[in-house]
């Protein structure tokens, strides 16, 4: 009886061991495949790679193959220029900053463009370009321009107009910089398509997502007394599986990812 409790156990033992063997040797092929996998996807040229995490990139048009660091200086804005300012009342928060609220509200038209009213209402009025609208709290946020590139929140060179509920212009605050000229010689630029594979390598660009637009432009480089000092920069916005958009910011010269937070301040962040 012994005898054959013994023989049973040993069986077991056989079938567990056995069992325990398929199961190791699945486990390590898993792994290897998974290696190998890896590996096969590092070598994988990154349109594919795109593919393969759905993320869409649209054709580019032709990039710009250099640019310039640009400088410029802080405008103080003079007690002349702002008597000459029709129909508002104007407080200036600094030197450098001023906020405007006009006697009458200027209507919105057809005829009587948003460009136009600010051409002939504010100070250099035609050097910002458009960068967002603000529908829920009746805002339009403008970017000052250099070589008809924006400078990417800057809190020195921004230009932020309200309206009332009749879409009339109410309000504005506004920052300007003088001087903008390019700094050195023009640099060599990552094209779009770099930057945007930049984003991909550090595993910011998100499967299921889809790249929207690419502009170049500029972000802060160094702010020195009185003068800033700009990098040229790509902007890339991405809207991402859920709907929502994100945006990224990369030095064109040098590929790293800056963050650009709302006050202007600009670090790097990888």
């Amino acid at each position: 009886m012994a005898n054959l409790d013994w023989n049973k156990t040993k069986t077991i033992f056989i079938i567990v061991f056995s069992i325990l063997n398929v199961f190791l040797f699945s486990l390590y092929l898993n792994r290897y495949n998974d290696a190998q996998d890896i590996e096969v996807r590092s070598d994988t040229p990154i349109e594919e790679r795109f593919l393969l995490d759905n993320i869409k990139v649209p054709k580019m048009e032709s990039d710009i193959l250099g640019a310039s660091y640009v400088s410029g200086n802080l405008h103080t804005f003079s007690t002349e220029e702002l008597d000459n300012l029709p129909n508002q009342k104007v407080e200036v928060k600094s030197s450098y900053q001023l906020t405007s609220t006009f006697d009458k509200p200027l209507p919105i038209t057809e005829e009587n463009k948003l460009e136009k009213v600010l051409q002939e209402n504010i100070i250099r009025g035609n050097s910002y370009g458009l960068w967002s609208i603000d529908e829920e709290n009746h805002s339009v946020t403008f970017f000052q321009k250099v070589n008809n590139r924006l400078v990417y929140n800057n809190k020195y060179a921004k230009l932020i107009v309200h309206f009332n509920d009749k879409q009339e212009l109410v309000s504005y605050e506004q920052s300007l910089l003088d001087n903008l000229e390019d700094y050195n010689e023009s640099k060599s630029l990552l094209s779009s398509m770099q930057a945007i594979k930049v984003l991909y390598k550090r595993g910011i660009l998100k499967p299921d997502s889809t790249v929207k637009e690419a502009n170049l432009g500029y972000s802060t480089l160094a702010q020195l007394e009185g003068t800033q000092v700009f990098a040229p920069t790509w902007h890339i916005l991405v809207k991402l599986s859920d709907e929502t958009s994100e945006e990224y910011f990369v030095n064109a010269v040098e590929g790293r990812i800056i963050e650009i937070p709302k006050e202007s301040e600009q670090t790097e962040v990888k």
